[in-house]
This record gives C-alpha cells, sequence and structure tokens, in this order.
C-alpha cells in the first residue's frame, strides 16, 4: 500500500513515515499542497496524511481541494488538524496533531478498507477467484505467508493443525489479523509457526476475498509480513536454542 505523507516541515513528520515505513507501506512526501495534487494524480496512493499547514495553504484548505477533485474520491485522507472540515467523508478522519504515529497508521488501514468497501459497492461485478489449498509437508507456513505476501494477495488463510486451527487474514499482501485458540497478533502467528514446525501433516485453505470482506476484521498486526516473518524466525531460533541447552 501506498501513503502520501504532505507537511510545510517534512523534518517533523520523521516518525510518522518511519511507522508507515515499518507497517509495509511504501511512502511520498511532500511540502506543497499543488505539487501533492500532480502527485495524486500520477501515482495514486491509497490514503493521504496531511498536516495542519502546508507550505502554500492549510491543510484543510489542501483537503477541500482533494475532495473537489471527482478522480480522487476513492484516496483516503488523515488530516492532523485541531480544524476540522464542514464535512468530513467517511473515508476520511481528522485527528489531533500530536497523536502519536500508531495511531494514525492504524486510522490508515481501517481508512484504506472503507474505501476499498465503498469501491466494491459501486463495481458491477467482482473476479472469480479460486482457493489454493495444500498440506504443510509439501510447502512450509513460511513460504506460504511469504508467497502470499509477495503475490499481494488479499483474502483469509485458514491453517488446520488437529485438533486446532488458525485463521490470517491478508490485505494486498499484508498480513493484517491472525487468531489461533485464545491468542491474536503477532502472539497468534509466533504459535502457530512453532507448532507447524514440527506438524507438517497440517493443511492450509486459502480463500481469495475482496479487501471489503475484511472490513469488519480488527487489524492486530501493523508490521510488514516480510518483517513480521524475520522476527518470528529470530524468535523461534532462540526458543528452540534454549529448549536444546536444557
Amino acid at each position: 500500500m501506498k501513503a502520501l505523507i504532505v507537511a510545510a516541515n517534512l523534518e517533523s513528520t520523521r516518525a510518522l513515515q518511519q511507522a508507515f515505513i515499518q507497517s509495509g507501506f511504501e511512502i511520498q512526501t511532500e511540502t506543497s499542497a499543488l505539487y501533492a495534487l500532480t502527485l495524486l494524480e500520477r501515482n495514486r496512493p491509497d490514503v493521504v496524511v496531511s498536516l495542519a499547514q502546508l507550505s502554500d495553504m492549510s491543510g484543510v484548505e489542501f483537503y477541500e481541494l482533494v475532495r473537489s477533485d471527482e478522480a480522487l474520491r476513492f484516496v483516503a485522507f488523515i488530516l492532523l488538524s485541531p480544524q476540522s472540515p464542514p464535512n468530513v467523508s467517511r473515508i476520511d478522519s481528522v485527528m489531533p496533531p500530536a497523536v502519536i504515529p500508531g495511531e494514525v497508521v492504524r486510522q490508515a488501514y481501517q481508512k484504506v478498507l472503507e474505501v476499498t468497501r465503498q469501491t466494491y459497492e459501486v463495481s458491477s461485478a467482482s473476479p472469480v477467484r479460486e482457493a489454493i489449498q495444500g498440506v504443510l509437508g509439501d510447502i512450509s507456513l513460511f513460504d506460504l505467508a511469504q508467497w502470499l505476501a509477495r503475490s499481494a494477495k488479499t483474502g483469509r488463510l485458514v491453517v488446520h493443525l488437529d485438533p486446532h486451527h488458525a485463521t490470517l487474514y491478508f490485505l494486498k499482501g499484508q498480513l493484517i489479523h491472525a487468531q489461533f485458540g485464545d491468542k491474536s497478533g503477532e502472539d497468534a502467528v509466533l504459535h502457530l509457526m512453532i507448532q507447524a514446525e514440527t506438524n507438517r501433516d497440517g493443511s492450509f485453505g486459502f480463500e481469495p476475498k475482496d479487501a471489503s470482506d475484511l472490513f469488519l476484521e480488527p487489524v492486530t498486526i501493523h508490521k510488514s509480513t516480510d518483517q513480521l516473518l524475520l522476527s518470528l524466525a529470530v524468535e523461534i531460533d532462540h526458543r528452540q536454542a534454549g529448549s536444546s541447552l536444557n
């Protein structure tokens, strides 16, 4: 996913930029609202994040300018400003300037889902997609997750490890939520990966979905899928090394 961050002083957005990058977003930055509009037309981002003051106008004025362009109606907009526009679309959000970067990223995920839901509503038909099924003896769960990420898949992955099962949700290749027993988020993925490594009799099924189908699912994972898998691999290695010493 792509985010465009617009602010008069980009140095003040370093933490915000890093939060988006760590969550798997590609980011672009701009100080001018007019130049930002050019970027919007050339390289349509999933979400725009604007601070209260830009180099050539206020964030509120920029918001109203973007919303006046019908071609940009499906680009989500997050305005970090103490002042709110008179009318705010449901795919947009106004947040206080001092909000922590992680909250902005979480809001961005939710707004991208809302945009996709609206896009689906106005589309005449959705394409037919085939489910993917297999066993963990043929492909490891790590490799499967990497493939889903790099293929930018959207859908639900169900992993069966008798007698348990786990459910993982991917949005454009990003793993956004996982549930395994009473565990959720990164903790669920960690325990699932550990069990999957020792249970190659398990099976899986991936059901492609429209992003609108994931609208009601919580977002419990904010790292990019590659970053998450790397950190999990390190954690599993540490655990295995510790158990071998006992």
